[in-house]
């Protein structure tokens, strides 16, 4: 079987991004309500109970996905790189393929989503 080598490389960073956000959330130098919106949108995904329920074709998953990507987005930007690399246990392929696809994902988030989610 030929698998992908950006799909290899996306599954073997699975658990090393787990650890991470993990490990931020955890950070006391990570601004606290990046930290506390983090968790939101991880339980907010993990949570049956939507705004858009999850049986509804396609935008029953986007709603939680776009959530946790801003949150995540959020919360590696607040942590900075410094910290980001000092949690990962990745290497460092795969460590710039996370940001990569956060950065790109976070431009398919609705700009309005986006912005809310910048408020103080």
């Amino acid at each position: 079987m030929n698998i992908p080598p950006a799909l290899v490389t996306f599954v073997e960073a699975v658990p090393a991004t787990a650890k991470l956000v993990v490990r931020l959330m955890r950070d006391q130098r990570v601004d606290r309500k990046h930290r506390i919106a983090a968790g939101a949108a991880l339980a907010y995904a993990l949570i049956p109970i939507d705004l858009i329920p999850d049986r509804v074709p396609v935008l029953g998953k986007v709603d939680d996905v776009a959530i946790v990507v801003v949150a995540l987005t959020r919360l590696v930007d607040a942590a900075g790189v410094e910290i980001v690399r000092e949690h990962w246990d990745g290497d460092e392929g795969s460590l710039e393929s996370l940001l990569g696809l956060l950065e790109a994902a976070g431009r398919l988030v609705p700009k309005r989503l986006r912005v809310v989610a910048q408020m103080r």
